[in-house]
């Protein structure tokens, strides 16, 4: 009884610790066996946390923002912590990395 009321907790916890407003990015990366050459996953990016999941960012080729659709601005990081680009992307402004997969080590979002 103690143990899964401890894991309750902690998976509220864990719950909790992701509330607040959040931006949904497009992962893409080059895929040759995907229909059209590349494959995506969608991640949930906190205002008040950076992204960092190597299995999803450890090759990314093209960074871009479904939601909100209001003034939130994204950077992402290479593994040596400097930014890809001194220009962010968001909604209707996708960042491409490369033509190729590249590691990004985490994504920052801010709002205006």
């Amino acid at each position: 009884m103690r143990a899964s009321a401890l894991a309750l907790l902690s998976a509220a916890a864990l719950a909790s610790a992701q509330d607040g407003p959040y931006g949904i990015i497009v992962v893409e990366k080059v895929d040759p066996e995907a229909f059209n050459g590349r494959s995506n996953s969608t991640v949930n990016v906190y205002l008040t946390e950076a992204y960092e999941n190597p299995e999803i960012l450890g090759e990314v080729s093209t960074l871009y923002q479904i939601y909100p659709w209001y003034s939130y601005f994204c950077f992402a990081y290479k593994p040596d912590g400097t930014a890809y680009s001194d220009d962010w992307f968001g909604t209707g402004k996708p960042l491409h990395l490369s033509s190729e997969n590249v590691p990004v080590s985490s994504i920052q979002c801010n709002a205006e």
